[in-house]
Formats: structure tokens, sequence, C-alpha cells
């Protein structure tokens, strides 16, 4: 009877060292996911913990990243702002232990074909200089337009009168505020017809952008469409009325809040939106515009009637 109890017992102490084994086994283990793997230069990440395991801290480098660091659970907007191969590591906290997750090589970042190459800055047929900015493939004004003359040296009718204004359904610019000071910060606002005529407004090279090519830019700044407006906007508030909600600019498309005036003559809005025209019309009386909002970063277009007096910013053929 006693022999026969050896292969129980032996079995018994097999299992509890098994058991045993188990207990202290690593049961967490650092791992991430992304919203992108392969991007362009000036594009943003999402990254989405995955790890297993009671996690109590996060601990995440980007390298290439703006910012470089985070200690969130799931980071958001990691912006890659140069062209490279970058590597993401995470570490998580347990209450048993570290662990990290390094993916070597996991964010590829490239430099959209177009852009503006080497050109640094455009001269108006006026003689005013702009700086240009290369936001994924396109290449913009980096400041909204001031000229007072066509392409072809036409002159461009300055509207002052409110009721001329409202009436008027030809080429048209004002200052703000009837105000010439205003034109060095936020340039000169422009009714549909006088950026829609087929003279050109913009330097040689460059055109107002239809609306598709408004969707372009924003739809790279962020596909999801909530920030773009604010990676579009001037950082601060010494322009900006306050909040200037989630204002970073940076696409470097230094967007002002320079107001606009309504087709009935007055001016507002200063301070509060950037509007931009396109070129692409919705019927004979409205057309396509691009919004800049003080207290949100989302840049919305929609239409609004073609004698309203709104910014001009060019992008290159």
């Amino acid at each position: 009877m006693i022999k026969s109890l050896y292969p129980t017992a032996f079995l018994l102490a097999f299992l509890f060292l098994v058991a045993g084994c188990d207990e202290t086994a690593t049961d967490f283990a650092a791992d991430f996911e992304s919203s992108s793997t392969r991007i362009g230069v000036g594009q943003y990440v999402n990254f989405e913990d995955a790890s297993t395991g009671a996690v109590t801290a996060w601990e995440w480098t980007f390298e290439g990243g703006q910012p470089a660091t985070a200690s969130v659970k799931n980071p958001e907007g990691i912006l890659y702002a140069t062209a490279g191969t970058f590597n993401v590591t995470l570490t998580i906290t347990t209450s048993e232990g570290t662990s990290v997750e390094t993916k070597e090589g996991y964010i590829v970042v490239e430099q959209p074909a177009g852009g503006c190459g080497s050109t640094t800055v455009v001269t108006d047929v006026d003689g005013n200089s702009y700086s240009v900015i290369t936001i994924g493939s396109q290449c913009w004004l980096g400041e909204n337009l001031k000229v007072t003359r066509f392409r072809d040296g036409s002159p461009i009718p300055e509207v002052t009168d409110g009721d001329t204004w409202k009436n008027a359904m030809t080429p048209a610019m004002v200052s703000y505020n009837n105000d010439n000071a205003n034109d060095a910060s936020y340039g000169k606002l422009y009714n549909w017809y006088a950026v829609g005529d087929p003279r050109g407004i913009c330097p040689e090279g460059f055109h107002v952008p239809h609306d598709n090519e408004w969707a372009v830019l924003t739809n790279y700044l962020d596909p999801d469409g909530d920030y773009a407006g604010g990676r579009m906007k001037e950082v601060g508030t010494d322009n900006w009325l306050a909040p200037n909600a989630g204002a970073n600019n940076s696409s470097g498309f230094t967007g002002l809040p320079s107001g606009m005036r309504f087709r009935e003559g007055q001016f507002e809005h200063i301070g509060l939106r950037g509007l931009f025209w396109s070129t692409r019309q919705d019927g004979s009386f409205e057309a396509y515009f691009l919004t800049l909002t003080y207290d949100t970063p989302v840049a919305h277009r929609t239409v609004i009637f073609k004698q309203s007096g709104f910014s001009c910013r060019c992008v290159k053929d």
C-alpha cells in the first residue's frame, strides 16, 4: 500500500511546481498601435496603448516627434516635421514590474512631391513681396494678399462706400474699416468677383485656390477634421481674441483674424475670424470660402454671397 502512494505523491509535487511557475510568470507586456505609420512631413500621428496587464503608468518616446515624450495612455497629435524613419518606444509600469516595447523604423515620414522647392519669396504686380510655405504637396503664400491690380496691370476698383459695395457685381477691394493701415498685417479684402476674375489676382505662378485645394490642405493637416484650423492659426492673442482655441500654427500658414465686409457694406469680425475665398461657385450668387475662428480649432468650409469681402491666400499652380 505504501509503495502505491509514491506515484501519487510525485504527481502532486509536480503539479504544485507547475502551479508555482504559473504564479510567477509575467502576465503583462507593452505594446501599441498608431493611426498611421507612413505619413508626409508636417502630419500628425495618434498612438494607442495595446499593452496587456494592469498598467498604472505609461512613458512614451517619439524619435523625431513633437513632443518627443508623453506620459498618457493614448497620446494624440504627435507632429513629425522632418522626413526620416523613426523609432517609437513605450514603457509600461504595473504592480508586478515594467515592460518596454520599441518598434524600430515604425514611423516613416516622407516629403511629398511638389511644394515650394527652393522658392522662398514671390512678388505681386505691385511689388509686394510674400513669404511662401510648403504644406504637404502644396505651396502657399505665407501672408494675405494686398495687391491693388490684376496681373495684367488693370486696377482693382477700391470701393469704400457701403451702398456701392452692396450693389457691386464686378471686382472690388477695400481695406478693413476703410483704413489702409490694416493692409500691412491683414492684407486687402476682396469680393468674389475680384478673386474669380480671369485676369488673375495672384502673383505669377500662383492662383486663388479652388475649394478642393482648401480640402487638400485641411485633410493633410487633420484627416478627422477636428484640428486643422488650429494648425493654421497664428499662436497667441496679440491678434486673435482669446481663447484662440487650439492654435499652434504648426503648418506655418499663420492665419490671422482679418475680419470681413458683409455684402451690405459693414465691417465685422476682425480679431474673431479669418475668411478666405475659393474660386468654386455655388450657383450665380454664392461661392465657397474657408473660415478660421477664435473659439474653435476646426476649419470650416461653406458658401456665402459673392459681394462679401474676404481675405485671399494664393496657392502655387
